[in-house]
């Protein structure tokens, strides 16, 4: 009796504890619950067919158009310097000037040596005009006398050779009274080989001379600009290069390029070509082609370009490095996408399409690109097809996308 109620305890026992370890069981095998993924979202563009053409960039350090060292004619003592260096001055103003008492007062001087010159002729004038009028008496006494004479000769008073001698006297007097006329126009003209008239000559010329050398020592401007370089100090003596101020004209500037030639074809005088500047900002400017060499580069099959840009704002400095923009490569009607589009992995260019939300990786040839947009050149793809501009960096091929605008 003790045995059987000993043996039913146990059983009791062992069913309670298989009953757990079955619930335990089911308990351990319920499922877990699945996390759905996010769907990526994407923006996508057709696939289009359009004109595209590249360009070649060609750096290039901008320089002004015209760039003049001006210096003195001549040597002296600087008086005044009028402008510095960054200053804008415009044709013909005041760069600087040289003493010039030493030559004001060698220019009084001759002044008055032409005055006393110009005296001397003028006395000499009188003394012309005295002897013109002395030859004009004798001449007319010497022809009233022939006439008396030719009458008496007439009425057989005098003889032929008292008449020829009358003759004589009048050719005389005629030919002095021409002399001295003569001597007084050439003295008045100034033209005459007298001692006189030479010493007036000569003292103009020293005056001109020192008036020159006096102008000279104003130093202006030839053209419009600005101060790039000043060499000269006041009190010190400008000569040569050591009194210098040097003006360049950046109302436009030019970037002069080196374009190969097969390039060269392309360009002609007067096209327009865009331009950017860093250091001012990285808008596109506008420059206009204004020189191309005649003559290549045998070294490297090349030809200079000279590209001039408009200034007239100030903005540009001469030294800045500029980065001008040349036709490359143009086709029409291309297959084109944008650049934002197109991917490379190991050298290997795709783009994703989209169809029914899904994707697929298309590896893809390129052809002509520019900043844009990138001509695809295989035939994997066909415009109109829809392809992901935006989103694409996480995803897989097959991967079923939500396509945002």
């Amino acid at each position: 009796m003790k045995f059987n109620k000993f043996n039913k305890k146990w059983i009791i026992l062992i069913v309670i504890v298989a009953l757990v370890g079955v619930g335990i069981a089911k308990h351990g095998k319920k499922k877990v619950p699945q996390v759905n993924k996010e769907v990526p979202n994407v923006k996508v563009q057709k696939i289009a067919t359009q004109n595209i053409s590249s360009e070649v960039q060609y750096a290039s350090k901008l320089e002004g158009v015209q760039s003049v060292t001006v210096s003195p004619k001549s040597s002296g003592k600087v008086a005044t310097v009028n402008v510095n260096v960054g200053d804008k001055v415009t044709a013909g103003q005041v760069l600087f000037t040289l003493d010039t008492s030493e030559l004001s007062a060698t220019l009084q001087s001759q002044q008055a040596a032409l005055n006393v010159s110009r005296a001397n002729v003028n006395d000499s004038i009188l003394k012309y005009q005295q002897s013109v009028e002395k030859a004009q008496i004798t001449y007319n006494d010497a022809s009233s006398n022939y006439e008396k004479q030719q009458k008496l000769y007439d009425a057989g008073a005098i003889s032929k050779q008292e008449l020829d001698k009358a003759k004589l006297t009048l050719d005389t007097a005629s030919l002095e009274l021409k002399n001295a006329q003569d001597n007084l126009n050439l003295l008045q003209q100034n033209s005459g080989s007298t001692q006189a008239v030479a010493a007036v000559a000569q003292s103009q010329a020293n005056l001109n001379s020192t008036q020159v050398q006096i102008s000279n020592a104003t130093i202006a401007s030839p053209i419009s600009g600005v101060v790039s370089a000043k060499n000269v100090d006041v009190g010190s003596i400008a000569s040569g290069t050591s009194g210098t101020v040097t003006i360049i004209d950046i109302s436009s500037l030019k970037a002069q390029i080196t374009v190969p030639d097969k390039v060269i074809g392309k360009l002609q005088i007067g096209q327009t070509v865009p331009v950017v500047v860093s250091a001012a900002g990285d808008e596109t400017i506008n420059g206009v082609i204004d020189t191309i060499s005649p003559d290549v580069d045998s070294k490297n099959n090349s030809y200079i370009v000279k590209v001039k840009i408009d200034n007239s704002n100030g903005n540009l400095k001469a030294g800045m490095f500029a980065k001008v923009s040349i036709p490359d490569q143009q086709k029409d009607n291309a297959t084109i996408v944008p650049n934002e589009a197109l991917k490379v992995e190991n050298g290997v260019k795709y783009i994703y399409t989209v169809e029914s939300s899904k994707i697929k990786r298309v590896v893809v040839q390129t052809g002509i690109a520019n900043d844009k947009v990138t001509e695809i050149t295989t035939d994997t793809v066909k415009a109109g097809t829809e392809i992901v501009t935006e989103g694409q960096s996480l995803l897989t091929d097959g991967e079923k996308v939500n396509i945002v605008k």
